[in-house]
């Protein structure tokens, strides 16, 4: 039973945790471009790679000279568009 408990308060704060960066990754979003681009999810069906981890760094890379961002928003930035529906 003690167990059951653990795993429920582990599991509902990973959810907490995940909501956080979720949060995080779209407010760099919309601090850094959505002046410029709007649909966040018009971005998110153009980008390149197959894997969401190879959309990620390809994105980064791009942003590295798109942008002049530091290393930890361009990697916010990226894993909110990789993160979206690509529909």
């Amino acid at each position: 039973m003690l167990n059951k408990k653990r795993t429920r308060l582990a599991l509902i704060g990973a959810g907490v945790i995940l909501l956080g960066a979720a949060a995080a990754q779209e407010t760099a979003y919309q601090k850094q471009c959505a002046k410029c681009h709007a649909s966040a999810s018009r971005l998110a069906r153009k980008l390149e790679g197959v894997t969401r981890e190879e959309k990620i760094a390809r994105l980064d890379k791009f942003l590295e000279k798109h942008q002049q961002l530091d290393a930890t928003m361009r990697n916010e930035i990226a894993r909110y568009l990789a993160n979206l529906p690509q529909r």
